[in-house]
């Protein structure tokens, strides 16, 4: 039986002691590697403006490798990746996810695709079309 393939997007949060320009693309790297390696497709990785370096909504608690409490972050930064995968491998890639101590949050959801178009819509381009509409009616 054929596995089913998914578009997804991928949000995830990266410490601010790792988010130098060495420290995100090892990260970026890793996610990347880890959902090739179970036959994913990466489309696009996103960590330029509006993303990057950004302050947190409220403060999030994480352990830092080496320290024995836990340490207040108030800031990180932020990555976008858009990749298609079978929908059974991405329990895999939440896990490496969960392992990667560098990484605070995460968030993984599938991308329904409105018409033929098989790029994401973004929310830009459904601002656009919004007021496109708007125009003519």
């Amino acid at each position: 039986m054929r596995e089913r393939r998914r578009d997804y997007e991928l949000m995830f949060i990266i410490s601010p002691l790792a988010a130098s320009d060495e420290g995100v693309a090892a990260v970026v790297q890793r996610v990347k590697q880890a959902i090739e390696s179970h036959g994913g497709e990466v489309r696009a990785v996103n960590h330029s403006s509006p993303w990057g370096r950004r302050k947190l909504a409220y403060p999030i608690r994480e352990y830092v490798t080496g320290e024995p409490s836990r340490r207040n972050f108030t800031e990180g930064f932020y990555v976008l990746m858009h990749f298609s995968l079978s929908a059974a491998k991405v329990i895999e890639v939440e896990r490496t996810l969960k392992l990667t101590d560098t990484i605070l949050r995460y968030l993984i959801t599938v991308v329904e695709q409105k018409g033929s178009s098989s790029a994401p819509v973004t929310e830009a381009e459904e601002a656009v079309e919004a007021v496109g509409e708007s125009d003519e009616g």
